[in-house]
């Protein structure tokens, strides 16, 4: 995309403060827009930066980056046009994403935008804004919980560059980023994030299963299958602690005593996690996140990433990418309670013996 037609997206994008109401809103899109527009100006093209004598090992991520992207698009995904340039933020992330929750509700509070639709959390380029707006949150009496991000997709609005807050990452994780930030590009349904994440962590993740097979990386492969074991195991884990909520917060309990309840499972829940590490050789990726406090805000962010990641990666080993992504686009057109039963008959199917 051309300086000008990006030049020109966001004066569309600016447009949007004069229709907005409070100015807390309006505080909003201005950081989005700052922090956006940053991003672009400080993009370096990745084919000039190559042509220089740049350090070691920017210059090996950059190309191992490159094969990535090349397998991505021999894949099947989109790949034009994003990730051909770099920014160094000197961050830890790019930026921080606010979810909440009512205290007794496993359902994430939602925000709509112009651009992405109504999505599960508030993204600010700059942690303090976060956390202004989690503690204003909270101060509301929801479960607050502030997540910082590495990486995110415009979903085409812009040509998306490489960003050090990934791209020194290992290369099944590097790799595993990249497929996924890419599938968003595939279908993507306005309203609806626990579609579109899961949508693309299945992408993430047949994707890489074949990349790591294909470039002979063996070891790294043995890596990645060992962390998606592990995963699997925390995600049940959560799972069952979901229900367990579920079954409290629909009691005839008093709010009070539904509270305690939460608190004790919570509590559980890490009891039952170290019981579980005790069988791992290797891996403790989630356990600061276990162990941290927990809320259903924090809860539900993992749904969002994993409800319908099995009968999706069951779809589309069945079917095929072509295949999947015609099912895909024809979940897209249904309404959101159309599409959720067909996800849910999606599951059955996955889950019955045999």
């Amino acid at each position: 995309m051309s300086a000008m037609g990006n030049v020109r997206k966001m004066l569309s994008l600016l447009l949007v403060l004069f229709v907005l109401q409070g100015c807390e809103s309006v505080h909003f899109y201005q950081q989005a827009i700052s922090g956006q527009t940053r991003l672009l100006w400080q993009r370096e093209d990745i084919s000039v930066l190559l042509a220089t004598d740049i350090e070691p090992g920017l210059r090996q991520q950059l190309e191992l980056a490159l094969e990535i992207l090349s397998y991505a698009k021999a894949f099947g995904l989109e790949v034009d046009g994003v990730y051909s340039s770099y920014v160094e933020t000197g961050r830890d992330y790019v930026v921080w994403n606010v979810f909440a929750a009512d205290p007794l509700e496993l359902s994430l509070k939602t925000s709509c935008f112009p651009v992405a639709g109504c999505v599960s959390y508030r993204g600010y380029f700059e942690k303090a804004d976060a956390e202004r707006y989690a503690a204003k949150l909270q101060a509301e009496g929801s479960d607050v919980y502030v997540g910082g991000v590495s990486a995110y997709s415009t979903l085409g609005w812009f040509d998306d560059p490489l960003l050090d807050t990934f791209l020194f990452r290992p290369e099944e994780y590097l790799a595993a980023l990249l497929f996924h930030e890419l599938a968003h590009q595939v279908v993507y349904v306005k309203g609806d994030t626990r579609f579109n994440e899961s949508l693309a962590t299945a992408i993430e993740q047949h994707v890489l299963e074949h990349y790591l097979r294909d470039v002979g990386r063996e070891a790294a492969f043995e890596r990645y299958l060992s962390s998606r074991e592990r995963r699997a195991q925390v995600l049940a884990l959560i799972n069952e602690m979901r229900q367990a909520l579920r079954d409290v917060y629909a009691s005839d309990l008093t709010r009070n005593e539904k509270l305690k309840k939460k608190e004790v499972l919570f509590e559980q829940l890490v009891g039952r996690y170290d019981d579980l590490t005790k069988n791992w050789s290797v891996g403790s990726e989630y356990s600061s996140w276990v162990r941290g406090p927990m809320n259903n805000a924090k809860l539900e962010t993992v749904a969002d990433y994993h409800e319908w990641v099995p009968a999706m990666l069951h779809q589309l080993e069945a079917r095929g990418y072509p295949g999947f992504v015609a099912w895909l686009t024809m979940l897209a057109e249904l309404s959101f309670e159309e599409r959720r039963d067909q996800l849910f008959k999606a599951s059955e199917v996955n889950n019955k013996p045999g």
